[in-house]
């Protein structure tokens, strides 16, 4: 199955205060850094955040709530292309 690019969106963005809910769980930083994208096709999504001005936070969450995976990267870039990876092996 061919991996979908991830859609990233804004925590501010999010469609529902519910889903908002949900996300701010995982947060520990700060919500105004924090990008959301779901995987498409399940309820599994990943997020990234800023903790410091060096040091991003990435994650992928199950549909159950269970952290999949988590790391931390020196950019915003490099957080998100650690969760296309982490989203690669899920899959493979």
């Amino acid at each position: 199955m061919p991996f979908s690019p991830l859609i990233w969106d804004s925590f501010q963005a999010l469609p529902s205060d519910a889903e908002a809910a949900s996300v701010s769980h995982y947060c520990l930083y700060s919500l105004a850094t924090l990008e959301l994208a779901r995987r498409p096709g399940t309820a599994d999504f990943a997020f990234v955040e800023q903790q410091n001005p060096q040091v991003w936070r990435w994650a992928v969450v199950s549909s159950d709530g269970f952290l999949i995976d988590t790391g931390f990267e020196p950019t915003q870039a490099y957080a998100k292309k650690a969760v296309e990876r982490a989203l690669h092996l899920e899959i493979a």
